[in-house]
């Protein structure tokens, strides 16, 4: 009953801190950005992986569907976006009284009496009321706004004083369905949404969100494990301690990614398109490879770079290739698979891309040159820096613009793999026929925007639920070169033949490549995640993984974390642009 009053006594008290804020105008930005982040790890690490746990892949797709729905609709139907928004805000907020419904039914069963999931139940009513009301309070009125919180408080009294009654109800399935869709629909609001606030400055606003955003982060992770339940199969192991083992071993691979890249990118001279349009179309799509290595960019920024390339004359073998190698072999991809996949399988995955890329540069590019339709003067190479110079430029490029770039890919690629781990059962796939897995992960890779560090620790999960390293290895090569993004600018660039082509020519390699690899790598070693007996982090791990949180932190310090999350949210939109035009800079004056 004291945790129930606590729950509902939340409620009252969120309100209370919006108005508190409302008088600082600035903290108002860290109250935008404890919700987003809060409300964001509430759907994604308690409702969608506690429906999934319940009523299985159905809750994942009802939720992606709740998510990118409303988007979808609101471009198509321009007319009625205004409308649209409104019924998915109303959904957002019918699937918090359903998770209040929830609450309270644990709370008066006795299953999260005096348990840690109790105390989840309270804790995680204070952002839900702050988000109730920051939602409501600027565009609906105060009154409005009140009355959904009385809403949410008679829904989880419900539940509590109904428990016995509403306990079939609660393990039906059409109830965590519609959970995770209106949870999808949430998440959409609260990322989607502007903040109606506005900071002094956008610096200003980005370091109090940032604080904010930082506070909800460390509530989530206090509440990781309460919703999560672990699949009963040997060796599942639960979110947090996947994440840890994760984190842990990645955080020194990592740091030394981070000042290595940026140390090469700032004191390397850069090449120029004179160099690059040099030989055949062979030797042009291996000096792409050569170009792209000192340019730490992801699948993301590569696209708007490939088009940067075409313009400024470069052979389009040269470019296809750079397209397709720069992202696999980033150094950060490189380093992190060392210790998170083995060393054969990390020498493998280098040598499987430099294939996929050179052969793809050389086969489509060949093709790609006679429908050539832009061209620019020749460049100058840009002359190299001072080595001081170069050195500060190097660090701070390092530690800055590329964990601004990669850092929010590597956290979803972390989060999703820690949620991969407890929630999915891999006795399907070691069913597979010899082979198919392969094929498999190769489709799935090439629809999907997979940054390739951010999707190798998905990839060391999936080979310790009974993945073929050779099927891991196929999604790593699809992934980041791969994506309908990547299609389309093809299509718009060339034509649609050689959009085609280079889907074909790239799934086809990845395919055969991951067949070739599991006749000659096991799966039984080299995985992280099967050293669970123990976690005893050396100090030096600790050290690495503390200090790549506080170069993380100051990321989102500096960014904000609506600039963050945008650049795995929309990579190319609005709030992923200023990145994008620092790497068409480099490449400017590189070329």
């Amino acid at each position: 009953m004291i945790l129930l009053l606590i729950s509902l006594a939340a409620l009252a008290i969120g309100p209370l801190l919006f108005r508190v804020a409302d008088r600082a105008r600035t903290w108002l930005a860290a109250l935008d950005g404890f919700v987003m982040v809060a409300i964001s790890g509430l759907v994604l690490v308690h409702i969608i992986p506690h429906s999934l746990a319940e009523a299985g892949t159905v809750a994942v797709v009802l939720a992606a569907i709740g998510f990118l729905g409303p988007g979808l609709l609101e471009r198509v139907l321009h007319r009625v976006a205004r409308e649209t928004h409104v019924i998915t805000l109303v959904l957002a907020l019918l699937g918090l009284g359903a998770h209040a419904l929830v609450d309270g039914i644990a709370l008066g069963s006795g299953e999260g009496h005096g348990s840690v999931l109790a105390v989840a139940v309270a804790l995680h009513r204070l952002p839900v009321a702050i988000t109730i009301w920051w939602l409501l309070r600027p565009s609906a009125g105060a009154v409005t706004a009140c009355v959904t919180l009385v809403g949410i408080a008679v829904a989880t009294l419900a539940g509590y004083f109904l428990a016995d009654t509403l306990q079939i109800a609660v393990h039906s399935d059409w109830l965590w369905w519609f959970q995770a869709f209106v949870a999808g629909s949430l998440l959409h609001v609260v990322i989607h949404r502007p903040s109606p606030f506005r900071a002094p400055s956008k610096s200003v606003g980005a370091l109090y969100a940032g604080i904010g955003a930082l506070v909800a982060v460390g509530l989530v992770a206090l509440l990781a494990d309460t919703h999560i339940h672990t699949a009963q199969e040997p060796g599942a192991i639960g979110f947090s301690r996947a994440f840890l083992l994760l984190a842990v071993n990645m955080a020194p691979a990592l740091l030394l990614a981070f000042a290595f890249a940026g140390l090469l990118h700032a004191l390397l001279p850069k090449a120029s398109m004179n160099w690059m349009r040099t030989g055949r179309p062979a030797s042009e799509a291996g000096r792409g490879v050569a170009f792209g290595l000192s340019l730490p960019i992801c699948s993301c920024g590569v696209i708007p770079l490939y088009q940067t390339l075409i313009v400024q004359g470069a052979p389009v073998a040269a470019a296809m290739a750079f397209l397709v190698a720069t992202p696999a072999l980033g150094l950060d991809a490189i380093f992190v698979s060392w210790p998170l996949l083995g060393a054969e399988l990390t020498a493998a995955r280098v040598i499987c891309a430099l294939i996929v890329a050179l052969l793809a540069g050389w086969l489509v590019g060949r093709i790609g040159e006679r429908h050539r339709t832009a061209s620019a003067p020749r460049a100058d190479a840009e002359p190299a820096a001072p080595p001081l110079t170069g050195l500060r430029h190097g660090l701070q490029f390092g530690f800055g613009e590329i964990v601004d770039h990669v850092g929010p890919w590597l956290l979803v690629g972390l989060v999703v793999a820690s949620l991969v781990e407890p929630l999915m059962r891999g006795a399907w796939l070691t069913a597979l026929p010899w082979g198919v897995d392969v094929v498999l992960f190769a489709l799935l890779g090439m629809p999907t925007y997979a940054c390739a560090s951010g999707a190798t620790p998905l990839a060391a999960v999936l080979i310790h639920k009974g993945v073929s390293p050779g099927a891991a290895l196929a999604f790593l090569l699809t992934g980041p070169a791969t994506n309908v993004t990547a299609f389309g600018m093809l299509s718009k660039m060339h034509n649609k033949r050689i959009a085609t082509l280079f889907g074909v020519v790239v799934g086809g390699l990845s395919v055969g490549l991951g067949m070739v690899v599991n006749t000659f790598i096991s799966g039984d070693g080299g995985v992280v995640l099967r050293n669970t007996d123990g976690l005893n982090p050396s100090t030096l791990q600790l050290g690495c993984l503390l200090a790549l949180a506080v170069v993380f932190a100051l990321s989102i310090v500096r960014q904000g974390p609506r600039a963050f999350i945008g650049q795995v949210i929309s990579p190319h939109g609005d709030d992923g642009h200023d990145h994008d035009h620092h790497h068409h800079h480099h490449v400017h004056q590189g070329g």
